[in-house]
């Protein structure tokens, strides 16, 4: 009677299958126990050197070493098991697969911790502005080259003719250059967006009269804004380089926010109320301490400037501090204002018509 390990399944017995098991499980135990124990035990080592370097390699190694034990297992398992000739041809392709993603993985985080450890410290105590939104770009690009160049070496190794398969995308060029068009657009747009500054990461910014927020990242697809409710919106490139664009942040260090507002009156209003309530507005600025006063760049300001359909129009702008409370700060203005206005006996316009009829 054949024993249960000895029955063939595809050319090899189930011991050879369990033993291959084994083999694995065995390497990935190994990797278990060195990412517990032999990580920490060389961690506490390389702290007690005065050199970084062996910190910085230390971290790169970690989870890659462990990706290399399996893939060692693997290849070791590989030889309890008898393949036939496409069997191996397929073996020996992953395994390969294998090792090209693990060297693109160290030579990712080798690079990603070049600039993180020595790049982005240059980057942050220079003075210019266009630097720190250049490094998320050239990451993101020199990661696509590395990883296209491992794929093109995979597609070579694997036999077929790179610059066959080059010219043969050209027959499908021009159907990927169309479904690659909002792509190549946005792209295009986040280089505009870089070479032309018209804000910097940090600014508070206003896009097609819809999206407004602090600039947190310029990417290679899209625009990210913190929403002053703390929401992240995603704005594709394109649409901020074709729109109209305001800038609320003032061009220094402090990137005070401006808001501007208008007031309707109504016209029965007399002259010297008008003065008042233009008054009272810039009491109320000058009383909140959140209002940036005495700054040519940022100054408030407060003025008669219409003679609306159905209104006298007093517009109105100030500048306050990014620190600021911004919902905060303008709710307490617009609450003394209309106290103010109230206490003053000044009414608030909205739109009417007065109809004379004739006999």
């Amino acid at each position: 009677m054949v024993s249960f390990f000895d029955i063939l399944i595809w050319g090899n017995s189930i011991k050879s299958y369990i033993i291959a098991l084994a083999i694995m499980l065995f390497f990935i135990g190994i990797g278990k126990l060195f990412a517990v124990i032999g990580i920490r035990v060389i961690k506490n080592i390389t702290k007690k050197t005065k050199t970084t370097i062996d910190d910085i390699l230390v971290n790169i190694l970690e989870k890659p070493a462990i990706f290399a034990l399996f893939i060692a297992g693997f290849y070791i398992a590989g030889f309890q098991i008898h393949f036939s000739e496409f069997g191996r041809k397929i073996y020996y392709s992953i395994l390969e697969i294998f090792i090209v993603f693990l060297i693109i993985w160290i030579i990712i985080k080798f690079l990603d911790a070049i600039i993180e450890h020595y790049f982005k410290p240059m980057i942050e105590e220079s003075e210019s502005q266009l630097d720190d939104q250049l490094l998320p770009f050239a990451k993101t690009t020199v990661k696509v080259i590395i990883i296209l160049i491992g794929a093109i070496f995979l597609i070579k190794d694997f036999g077929y003719d790179v610059t066959s398969l080059v010219a043969g995308l050209g027959i499908g060029g021009l159907a990927f250059a169309l479904a690659a068009q909002p792509l190549l657009t946005n792209l295009f747009g986040g280089i505009a967006i870089i070479a032309d500054k018209p804000f910097h990461i940090g600014d508070r910014i206003r896009v097609d009269d819809k999206y407004e927020g602090y600039v947190t990242q310029i990417g290679m697809r899209s625009t990210t804004i913190k929403s002053p409710v703390d929401t992240f919106i995603h704005i594709p490139n394109s649409v901020i380089a074709s729109t109209a664009l305001e800038n609320k942040s003032r061009e220094n260090k402090d990137h005070a926010i401006r808001y501007t507002f208008n007031i309707g009156i109504v016209y029965n209003t007399p002259s010297d109320k008008v003065k008042q309530a233009i008054q009272i507005i810039k009491d109320v600025f000058e009383e909140h301490p959140a209002v940036i006063k005495n700054d040519p760049a940022a100054n408030y300001y407060v003025g008669f400037s219409e003679f609306a359909d159905s209104s006298l129009i007093i517009s109105a702008g100030y500048s306050i501090p990014p620190t600021a409370g911004i919902s905060k700060t303008r709710t307490e203005i617009n609450i003394a204002i209309k106290e103010r206005f109230e206490k003053a006996g000044i009414e608030f316009a909205y739109p009417t018509q007065t109809i004379y009829v004739k006999n």
